[in-house]
């Protein structure tokens, strides 16, 4: 112990550094390793958004075009590669009615389940009413122009 002595007033600061250093680089790593998963997670949760939006769009519409098609399909594809798995069971449930039924199927199941855990990664309340999807009936654009046309060439 006595030869050790001398040693100390070097020890001492030595250790104190080391014990900086090391506290730094924790630190550093578990602040990388939470900026990772926050940036990941919000990630996900913006891709989850946009199905969700895309696949309510086109969500009873009788009739769409190969754009509305295509949002679809994109939605489906990022909700596989993104999605719980009970998202992706459920998409596959809706995938395997769609196919039995000649494309009569209900994207509602998965929309309510989309919307639940995008409510809870948010924060927001979790016991709300179902989804109930609303849709104009006679939206074509060129009836609303001809109506309106017609409307003003009436007019004195």
């Amino acid at each position: 112990m006595q030869t050790l002595i001398p040693y100390f007033p070097i020890i001492g600061p030595a250790l104190a550094a080391f014990v900086a250093i090391l506290g730094w680089g924790v630190s550093h790593y578990l602040s990388v390793s939470k900026d990772q998963k926050a940036k990941q997670r919000d990630m996900r949760i913006q891709f989850l958004l946009e199905a969700y939006r895309r696949l309510e769009a086109a969500a009873n519409r009788p009739e769409s075009g190969k754009e509305e098609q295509d949002k679809f399909e994109s939605a489906l594809a990022d909700i596989q590669l993104l999605g719980t798995k009970t998202q992706i069971e459920e998409l596959m449930r809706f995938l395997e009615q769609w196919n039995s039924s000649e494309g009569n199927a209900s994207i509602n199941p998965l929309l309510e389940l989309l919307r639940t855990h995008l409510r809870e990664e948010l924060g927001l309340e979790k016991e709300i009413p179902g989804i109930k999807i609303f849709r104009f009936k006679n939206r074509h654009p060129n009836t609303a122009l001809k109506r309106d046309a017609a409307k003003s060439r009436r007019a004195p």
